[in-house]
């Protein structure tokens, strides 16, 4: 019988291992491999352990970043607030409190004077009084002739006659009075009462947006009543009479009549007596030029 030298006695254990290659080449890049591998793996370990910390530290929400970041107006979505004058917080014996907000992504300046006496004027020459706190254009002028448009009554004077714009207001003591009427008896009480009136384009009328037949767009002014409460209120942006009209109800305003706006000049004197436009800086000064001024008593 022949003994076959592979079989392996029940006594016996054969060892197998595996034989390096002969062929240089892939001996080098098996080295390569396993360098890579050892320079490597600590590095990727290192980058999973600090994005692992970072993830765990980092907060849901960075509150402090947030206060850092300048917001532009039209980045504003929700309405902010009217404050009214009447909250303590802005409350004021004899001044103006000046609301800088935004309506429907849309900036408004609204100006609130507070135990003022409310006049008009013509001329800029007037503007120079000391006590004035507040004043801005009011009433049209005719390009043709120069003269106001409808009817101005100043100290119970009548300067000018028309009615040729529905709107008014009325000033008799302190007391002013906006409204829609081609002929309002509040014009006889102003006469009898050496009070003052001028005519302009009706805005609101009870909450509701009155047709303008302007369609330019422009910066807008008005003289509006919010909760009771008089105020002057300007617009950031050029808008058309009718966006004008809706951000003014957007905003809480009851009644409003249009004063003059685009570069219109106006000042209101903040709380340090520093002088703030509302409007363009000075230019050559056209004949009858109104202004609705508030003064102190």
């Amino acid at each position: 019988m022949i003994k076959r030298t592979n079989d392996i006695a029940d006594d016996e254990i054969r060892i197998i291992m595996a034989c390096e290659s002969s062929d240089p080449k892939a001996t080098r890049t098996k080295k390569t491999k396993n360098r890579l591998v050892r320079v490597y793996l600590p590095i990727v370990a290192l980058v999973i352990l600090l994005v692992v910390i970072g993830w765990i530290l980092l907060p849901a929400e960075n509150d402090a970043d947030e206060d850092l970041m300048t917001i532009a107006e039209d980045e504003i979505i929700v309405n902010q607030p009217v404050i009214k004058p009447d909250e303590p917080s802005v409350s004021v014996k004899e001044g103006i409190v000046v609301v800088d907000t935004v309506i429907n992504k849309r900036g408004l300046l609204i100006i609130y004077p507070e135990n003022l006496r409310p006049k008009l004027v013509i001329g800029r020459d007037m503007l120079n009084d000391s006590t004035i706190v507040l004043a801005t254009q009011a009433a049209d002028i005719r390009r043709d002739n120069g003269k106001i448009v409808g009817t101005f009554v100043m100290d119970g004077e009548v300067i000018s006659k028309g009615d040729s714009k529905a709107g008014y207001c009325s000033i008799i003591g302190d007391e002013i009075t906006i409204g829609v009427s081609d002929a309002t008896p509040m014009l006889e009480q102003v006469l009898l009462q050496d009070g003052y009136f001028f005519r302009q384009y009706p805005l609101v009328v009870g909450g509701q947006i009155v047709e303008n037949k302007p369609k330019g767009e422009s910066i807008r002014k008005a003289l509006a009543e919010i909760d009771g409460k008089i105020c002057v209120v300007r617009s950031k942006e050029k808008l058309t009479f009718q966006d004008f009209s809706q951000l003014l109800v957007d905003a809480g305003v009851r009644n409003a009549v249009y004063l003059v706006g685009s570069s219109s000049y106006g000042f209101y004197i903040n709380e340090s007596g520093k002088k703030k436009l509302i409007g363009g800086a000075q230019k050559i000064e056209v004949e009858n030029e109104s202004y609705i001024v508030w003064e102190k008593h």
